[in-house]
């Protein structure tokens, strides 16, 4: 329902009149009315559109279910069968994993190792570096002794006096 013109002079009439308050009501539950009315034809198209979907989905979900059912009632019927070896089935998972861990833990041992000898090989490399470079720049052994015995004057300030 379109909404309908109204001239100047109806609508001076209705403003001025001693119901406009109740014209004013009318005229809000009309356009509450009409917009409503609006809404109520698309959501009825929009139910329309999606009822026809599922329809036509109908056969597809119905195969889905019998299959579903089918894979239901097969796990079922093997349930106690399955019950019956979970507990070899169990011994066999955990022989599985622990093989898995002793090969993990190899691994590990054997990292370990690869990095030890990678270490003391590089500790090794410092420690021939630093004696080669203390080779090179030798010190003289008089100067060295010669220092060790001469007090400084702070010690000689701690001494005491003999």
């Amino acid at each position: 329902m379109a909404q309908k013109e109204t001239s100047a002079e109806e609508r001076k009439s209705a403003v001025e009149s001693d119901y406009a308050a109740l014209y004013a009501v009318a005229g809000l539950t009309d356009a509450l009315a009409e917009a409503l009315k609006g809404a109520l034809a698309e959501t009825q198209q929009q139910a329309s559109k999606r009822i026809t979907e599922l329809q036509n989905k109908r056969p597809e979900l119905s195969k889905q279910a019998k299959a579903s059912a089918e894979e239901l009632r097969t796990f079922v019927i093997t349930l106690p069968e399955q019950f019956k070896n979970l507990p070899e089935t169990t011994q066999a998972r955990i022989a599985e994993l622990q093989k898995q861990a002793n090969d993990l833990l190899a691994q590990a041992a054997n990292t370990y190792g690869d990095f030890a000898a990678r270490g003391k090989q590089a500790v090794d490399e410092a420690r021939n570096s630093a004696r080669a470079t203390r080779r090179a720049t030798p010190r003289s052994t008089a100067k060295v002794s010669e220092r060790r015995r001469r007090p400084t004057k702070k010690a000689d300030a701690k001494r005491p006096a003999s």
